[in-house]
């Protein structure tokens, strides 16, 4: 798996979020165990084109930054990937969600394997 393909993946995981915001919010919202009301559902939608543009933004970084994708990759595949993780973890610890693992160990996956992508031959 080359990190063009990892900045592809990621891309399609932030549509699905984007697709399940809109079309299966019960799905979203069943993992960290909060009550879908029509407040949350119009929020996720709202969530939704963000979630859309960060997956442009991924597939098309390969050909966007060229010899820099190594360091893009370390900020979007690493670093924000991380502040999702934090923001689940602040959740959680708080009892404002439920552990989810839909969201957690993709994320955690990506994070290990943009890292080791990106500091690959360095």
């Amino acid at each position: 798996m080359t990190l063009t393909h990892l900045f592809k993946a990621q891309a399609v995981f932030a549509w699905i979020w984007a697709v399940m915001f809109w079309f299966a919010p019960e799905m979203a919202t069943q993992g960290p165990g909060w009550e879908l009301t029509p407040n949350l559902q119009s929020f996720g939608q709202i969530v939704s084109v963000p979630m859309l543009a960060l997956g442009i933004i991924l597939w098309m970084a390969p050909t966007w930054v060229g010899d820099n994708l190594k360091k893009v990759g370390m900020v979007f595949g690493v670093y924000i990937n991380a502040l999702f993780i934090v923001v689940q973890v602040f959740h959680v610890s708080t009892g404002a969600a439920n552990l989810d693992p839909l969201g957690m160990f993709p994320t955690l996956i990506f994070i290990a394997l943009f890292y080791w992508k990106c500091r690959a031959a360095d």
